[in-house]
């Protein structure tokens, strides 16, 4: 079984021999390996650095893995593998309960972890994923959107937030038929995924209500917007298309906190309707 090789594990053993052991098998397998000594470091790497899923051994000192599970669930919902050597079912139910996808207990082979790791990513993907058109969920917003603030804040960068939702799209639904209206959301998905480039992601949010969260500028970010608000009325002659309505604001300009940031980029996204529809509206302290 081999992984996509620009998947990362996220290790934290304290033991030096186990987690070279364990790294050399994660590579054997496919993935790319980040490790940590501690619960702290591995909190640490996890702020600064992208993984896709953890390993996490239960016992270590000073701050053990059910403390650092606890920490990990506070700031992301990235999938988490238990590793012990203790195997009482007291302690699965505990990992379990506190947040964990899965328990390993050891020994177990390069086969065993590396079916373990695919079976939880694989639920993970589709707990993540949107069904209709393909694209993250409100789920997978929420952790990237919290993870690339973090990110933005140890490095001193800057994340934009564009929020956007379709025109008139009820008329659709009512007249055309929701068939009709499940192929105008994945067209439009489609239509955001030709026009994102790197360092900026694309999810549906809600009904017709899409987010892209992009490293970089407010300035950046609007430029994002319009290139999608063009691109989807450059399509209409091709499909059933709506016009779309953004709203853009950006962090740490003129947000401190994620929710903050969302609810500025919401008013942004009102005042476009209100100003009549197809344009792309940035934030200002005079929208509240």
């Amino acid at each position: 079984m081999t992984a996509p090789g620009d998947q990362t594990v996220l290790l934290i053993e304290d033991s030096d021999t186990q987690r070279a052991m364990l790294q050399h098998s994660l590579e054997n397998i496919g993935y790319l390996v980040t490790s940590a000594s501690s619960g702290a470091e591995g909190i640490s790497l996890l702020a600064r650095s992208r993984a896709d899923i953890v390993l996490l051994d239960v016992v270590m000192p000073e701050m053990d893995g059910w403390e650092t599970l606890a920490l990990i669930r506070d700031v992301s919902g990235l999938p988490v593998i238990m590793l012990t050597a203790e195997n009482s079912q007291g302690d699965r139910v505990r990992g379990l309960r506190t947040g964990a996808d899965d328990y390993i207990s050891k020994p177990f082979g390069q086969d065993e972890l590396a079916a373990r790791i695919d079976a939880v990513l694989r639920r993970s993907s589709e707990a993540r994923s949107d069904g209709l058109t393909g694209l993250p969920n409100q789920r997978a917003f929420s952790e990237h959107l919290g993870a690339a603030l973090r990110t933005a804040q140890s490095s001193g960068g800057e994340t934009c937030l564009v929020l956007f939702d379709l025109d008139d799209f009820k008329q659709i639904n009512d007249t055309l038929g929701h068939p009709v209206g499940d192929q105008v959301l994945r067209a439009v998905a489609r239509i955001a995924l030709r026009h994102i480039r790197i360092g900026e992601e694309a999810f549906r949010i809600g009904g017709e209500e899409f987010a892209i969260v992009v490293e970089g500028s407010l300035e950046i970010g609007a430029r994002v917007a319009e290139r999608i608000r063009a691109a989807v009325i450059e399509q209409r002659g091709e499909h059933i298309l709506p016009t779309l309505s953004a709203g853009v604001a950006a962090y740490p300009a003129q947000a401190d906190t994620r929710d903050e940031l969302v609810h500025r980029a919401d008013l942004a996204l009102y005042a476009a309707k209100d100003e009549g529809k197809n344009r792309v509206v940035i934030y200002s302290s005079s929208l509240g």
